[in-house]
């Protein structure tokens, strides 16, 4: 299988802007402090799946997907919510959006590379009949 480097580009761009999330809510007053599953969904998988995408598992391919799934769902909900119901700054805007482009650039670099199967070589072609048994030739 080869690397599928578009892949791996947006996992590690999922990365920065999960990184940059935390930051991003750490330096906001009066915000709880993130929890570890929070910190996990936003880092530890993407990291996993890099990993595992890089040693060459195919099944990482398609975990890629689902894991962006939910993650564009999520961005289109936060993005949603902060037009509709809170007052949206530009900030949290343009990280919603950016991650939200990520996450679909991993469904379709993921779902590429997944459905692209490299097939074994076609089989040499037929062998010739064989000749008759002398056996089974019956003659009067």
């Amino acid at each position: 299988m080869t690397q599928p480097w578009g892949l791996l580009a947006s996992l590690i761009g999922l990365i920065a802007v999960g990184v940059a999330t935390l930051f991003a809510l750490q330096a906001q007053p009066g915000q709880p402090e993130p929890s570890a599953l929070w910190i996990g969904f936003l880092i530890g998988v993407p990291i996993g799946l890099v990993l595992m995408v890089r040693l060459g598992f195919r099944w990482a391919l398609m975990a890629s997907v689902i894991y962006s799934t939910v993650g564009l769902a999520l961005d289109l909900s936060t993005l949603v919510q902060l037009i509709t119901k809170d007052q949206p700054t530009l900030a949290m805007l343009t990280t919603s959006g950016f991650s939200g482009l990520l996450n679909f650039l991993v469904i379709a670099f993921g779902g590429r590379a997944f459905l692209n199967v490299s097939l074994a070589p076609p089989p040499p072609g037929s062998h010739p009949p064989n000749p008759p048994s002398p056996v089974s030739d019956a003659t009067p």
